[in-house]
């Protein structure tokens, strides 16, 4: 009994740690977060949170891997070209709170080439290769114009990109938000004649 207890503790700690881990890391930047303001937030010591994560940059490592993990499953659920993009839109306003673009460039903070393909690795597995494959999918129906899926992911993201945060200060939820950028992204802003 001893054993499940000391388990469902760990998993705790480590999920809490991740949690504010990405707050802190969204809110401050690798260099700008301290292990000190993880600690005090989330209530444990240094060595807990070492004990799981070595060093601030394996944190940063796993607090990223884990924050991009469940995009894939969103990309990938069955629907029409538009739902998708939306369902992806929406799930990157609703879980990011600084731009992502921040984040990839705090990247050159890791110094371990492991931690930095484990990165690199994480956003194509879980974010970019799945928004590949639905813009060749598009292309390859004629939903979309085009050869070039790599540019439009990115076209893509570049702009969910420059609405994070921002749904609010238009007085929109999130889904609403993702349904305007899809549609600009699909449709354009030119006016049909």
């Amino acid at each position: 009994m001893l054993t499940e207890t000391k388990i469902t503790q760990d998993n705790k700690n480590v999920e809490l740690i991740l949690q504010e881990g990405w707050r802190l890391f969204e809110k401050k930047g690798f260099r700008g977060a301290s292990i000190d303001e993880l600690c005090m937030r989330c209530n444990l010591s240094k060595p807990t949170v070492y004990y799981y994560f070595h060093n601030k940059e394996n944190l940063f490592v796993q607090v990223l891997r884990h924050k991009l993990s469940g995009f894939r499953e969103v990309i990938e659920q069955p629907g029409t070209l538009t739902e998708r993009l939306e369902r992806i839109s929406t799930s990157i306003l609703d879980n990011f709170q600084a731009e992502y673009s921040t984040l990839m460039r705090d990247r050159e903070h890791i110094k371990q080439p492991k931690a930095l393909q484990e990165v690199k690795e994480a956003f194509h597995s879980e974010l970019f290769g799945p928004l590949i494959a639905l813009m060749r999918l598009g292309i390859d129906r004629g939903e979309l114009d085009g050869d070039n899926p790599e540019v439009l992911t990115l076209i893509f993201l570049g702009s969910i990109n420059n609405f994070i945060g921002k749904a609010s200060d238009m007085h929109l939820p999130n889904a609403d938000l993702a349904r305007i950028i899809t549609s600009y992204f699909l449709d354009g802003a030119k006016k049909n004649e």
